[in-house]
């Protein structure tokens, strides 16, 4: 019996860190990439929308639905990322200097 590889280890058996990344288109990619940019702007808060939105892009890009559906779902949790941000973020300052 043939033993296949696991594409989510190295050849050193251990994880690869890239292995949610491979195989997907390059929209895919840069629609998956585009909440995490919201790290360098919101720091920590920032960085864990942007972290939920790069996870959740990877989630649609890997389900068996059509090219429309996932560039819309997609679009969509980008939107709601940097929504989510602003709102969280205006939360907070309302908070610490109301």
């Amino acid at each position: 019996m043939q033993h296949t590889p696991d594409l989510g280890k190295n050849s050193l058996g251990k994880p690869d860190p890239w292995a949610r990344f491979r195989g997907l288109a390059w929209w895919q990619l840069v629609l998956s990439i585009v909440p995490i940019l919201l790290l360098p702007v919101g720091g920590v808060i920032g960085g864990a929308i942007g972290a939920a939105g790069l996870f959740a892009n990877l989630s649609i890009a890997r389900k068996p639905f059509g090219t429309p559906v996932k560039v819309l779902a997609m679009l969509g949790v980008v939107f709601a990322s940097y929504l989510g941000y602003l709102l969280v973020a205006g939360l907070v300052h309302n908070l610490l200097n109301g």
